[in-house]
């Protein structure tokens, strides 16, 4: 019995090792990656950017790894920071600003047709906001600006008489490490890196909208590196998640289960089949973002193990 054999419960496919290996020269080193083949003679496994085999008569210690990363939890990072990190994750249309984002997609979704506003404009909070009431205006949209609740930037615009509107969102974060434990992917659970048509339809169902088509794709579709979760019972779709790494985060988003399949876990299953994907990309924390008033999300993802990062809320001219 190698010592690859040696480890319990035994080795499957996904699992995450570290292999001391003996080198011909006589030295050793540390082969880490996720098992990709295990073969009676090689163990096959893939790191974060290549993929290594080894003979397992070479192996003179082998120990299971947590599923993701570890690192700095996800509190180290300011809200500013974050902010900027998730952008990537929800837009179609950018210019920027200075420091900001001016956003725009069809009027789909307040995030894609709003201006971030965290860090600095460029230019007097007063311009730039007349700024961002000339890109909505040639865009099409109403004039909105998204900032981080309590920050510097909301009191100066606020100075301006712009006002609040719609509800507060709240962006939970979690370690990756400890949103996976030793959960591996549920097996119904199907994540793909391409938009595929049976999710996109799901999408809809979930959030009905009039916006075109075309603009709802560009978003949804995203900047790589994007994945795509799904859950099918007799061949229809039944509930879907959908997450994005950028910068070491996996952003969930879209975390929806048809209203006749709730209470059975596929929210966590979703999350947690994305969150292994998002760890071989190396993502080590993950975020989401919740309205702040949907205590019923709220009470489900602090079970989860989420911690509240920071508030955002939206702007609008008087």
């Amino acid at each position: 019995m190698d010592p690859v054999d040696r480890i319990t419960p035994p080795v499957t496919i996904g699992d995450r090792l570290v292999l001391r290996t003996l080198l011909p020269d006589g030295s050793a080193t540390d082969v880490i990656g996720w098992v990709a083949q295990l073969g009676e003679d090689q163990v096959t496994v893939d790191g974060l950017h290549s993929r290594s085999s080894v003979q397992r008569a070479r192996v003179v210690a082998a120990r299971r790894l947590p599923a993701a990363l570890g690192g700095p939890g996800p509190l180290r990072t300011s809200p500013a920071e974050l902010e900027q990190i998730s952008l990537p994750g929800w837009v179609a249309h950018t210019e920027p600003l200075g420091d900001w984002t001016l956003r725009a997609g069809g009027g789909f979704t307040r995030r894609a047709n709003s201006c971030l506003a965290v860090g600095d404009p460029g230019m007097p909070i007063a311009e730039a906001a007349d700024r961002v009431v000339g890109f909505a205006a040639a865009n099409l949209i109403p004039p909105r600006v998204q900032v981080v609740s309590g920050s510097e930037v909301e009191r100066q615009l606020k100075a301006l008489g712009w006002h609040e509107v719609y509800v507060s969102t709240d962006v939970l974060g979690i370690r990756l490490v400890d949103l996976l434990g030793d959960r591996r992917p549920h097996p119904d659970v199907e994540v793909t890196t391409s938009l595929e048509r049976s999710w996109e339809v799901a999408y809809r169902v979930s959030r009905p909208t009039d916006a075109d088509p075309e603009v709802v794709r560009s978003i949804l579709d995203g900047q790589p590196p994007r994945a795509f979760g799904q859950v099918r019972v007799d061949g229809d779709v039944i509930a879907i998640g959908r997450g994005q790494v950028n910068r070491a985060w996996l952003g969930l988003a879209a975390i929806w289960t048809a209203p006749s399949h709730r209470g059975r876990g596929w929210s966590t299953q979703l999350m947690v089949a994305l969150g292994h994907w998002a760890a071989r990309q190396g993502a080590r924390n993950a975020y989401l973002q919740v309205a702040s008033e949907n205590r019923a999300a709220h009470d489900a993802y602090l079970r989860a193990g989420f911690v509240l990062h920071h508030s955002y809320r939206y702007l609008a001219p008087t």
